[in-house]
């Protein structure tokens, strides 16, 4: 059993039994308590369940019916002749759903919502709407909104030729990309429109970069579009992006705002107060009830050179646990502070030293510091919580994680309750 379905099984049986009761300390498990035996009855279609006994805290005992193993799910698979696939065909498989759920992340953060294409030919004012639809409006007074195409479906596909680019830099980056692009498809009737998304870091805003007309465009007629390229920073992810590091949409760009504002959040733990000021220092201090400083270390500073040897490696892009309670680890991206205030308790007063860890605030607002430890002696571990992360291609996996359903854990007794009457 994984450990994060031991934590909601704990959870759920630690409350008291009775009336059918759900708990959740991870997202991906629900643990239900049925009242009776009748509550719950294990599917019947061939698929096998595992069960695990359990005991409530008031010793009443449950059994608890366990969602079967991906593993189980590929013995099955093998057992009836199903499961043809090589392991190359497999794992091309694995590569290509990991794009796509990638890629439907990355399409809703598309921003604007929807981006806009005018054709000056013809005077239309296209929109794209990633994952919704195409339309068009001539910006003629009284003109109404013309449905090019509703969305279809998403895929992994070669950039397509296109005829004719908005931004000059968008040409040579489709000629030398060699990974797929994430597409979309809209259709209205017969007629299908393709829509691609590709790395661009150049600005803040996302734009059409490219257009294909349709090659049985009326002769004579005005030209109809086949396709478009969308430029997004959002799609500069390293593992599905060919664009160049330079032009890479980095965690540190997002970070530069709050450290050019001189932006610090700060921290009490009892007697002590962390203040950390976003790409400059941590600082450990602890003011008295006058409001003068007795006691002020400098945990590090910004090590320039460290960090940038974790961007060019692409190791300051991690995985981390927030804290002891969270059995998966979230996305998070690493920094460096070194030379702080020296440390007495090593013989050649070596300074104090930290990691930052900073972590997507899904919904907030506000920049806080979630947690400080001194892992070893004069070492700290700071770990950060910041909303302008959230729009960076490495958070994404966050709220793809968010948007899964839970697994629900049904527990029945494992004896019926005896009823009391009462005279």
């Amino acid at each position: 059993m994984t450990r994060p379905c031991l934590a909601a099984l704990a959870a759920g049986l630690i409350a008291a039994s009775g009336a059918p009761f759900s708990s959740s300390l991870d997202a991906s498990y629900v643990v239900q308590l049925h009242a009776t035996r009748d509550g719950f009855t294990p599917p019947s279609d061939g698929v096998t369940m595992r069960s695990q006994m359990m005991t409530t805290e008031s010793g009443q005992q449950f059994e608890c019916f366990l969602p079967p193993l991906a593993s189980d799910a590929d013995d099955e698979e093998e057992a009836d002749g199903s499961n043809s696939l090589t392991v190359q065909e497999k794992d091309e498989q694995e590569q290509t759903a990991a794009f796509l759920s990638f890629g439907r992340a990355a399409a809703q953060k598309v921003r604007p919502k929807c981006v806009q294409y005018v054709e000056k030919e013809t005077e239309w004012v296209y929109e794209v709407c990633p994952g919704l639809l195409i339309r068009r409006k001539q910006d003629v007074i009284g003109h109404e909104v013309e449905d090019v195409g509703a969305f279809v479906l998403d895929a992994s596909r070669p950039a397509l030729n296109y005829d004719q680019f908005v931004m000059p830099e968008a040409q040579d980056r489709v000629k030398n990309h060699r990974k797929p692009l994430f597409t979309q498809t809209f259709a209205k009737e017969e007629q299908q429109v393709q829509v691609q998304f590709i790395c661009s870091a150049t600005t803040p805003d996302d734009a059409v970069s490219g257009v294909q007309w349709r090659a049985d465009s009326p002769k004579g007629g005005p030209r109809e579009i086949a396709a478009f390229l969308v430029g997004s920073r959002v799609f500069c992810d390293p593992q599905h992006s060919d664009a160049d590091d330079n032009d890479l949409f980095t965690v540190r760009s997002l970070l530069q705002p709050l450290e050019d504002a001189h932006t610090c959040v700060t921290r009490n733990e009892g007697w002590w107060t962390y203040e950390f000021c976003f790409g400059r220092s941590l600082r450990q201090y602890h003011r008295d009830g006058d409001g003068h400083i007795t006691a002020d270390f400098s945990l590090g500073t910004f090590d320039a050179a460290g960090n940038r040897e974790l961007e060019r490696s692409g190791s300051a892009l991690v995985s981390e646990h927030i804290d002891a309670t969270h059995d998966l680890s979230r996305p998070a991206y690493l920094e460096l502070y070194d030379h702080g205030t020296f440390c007495k308790e090593f013989e050649n007063y070596a300074p104090r030293k930290a990691k930052v860890f900073y972590y997507c605030s899904q919904g907030g607002t506000s920049h806080h510091i979630l947690s400080v430890k001194e892992t070893q002696t004069c070492s700290y571990t700071v770990k950060v919580s910041s909303p302008v992360l959230c729009d960076h291609p490495h958070f994404l996996n966050d709220e793809q994680k968010s948007d899964q359903k839970a697994e629900v854990l049904h527990c029945i007794p494992v004896a019926e309750p005896v009823a009391t009457s009462v005279k």
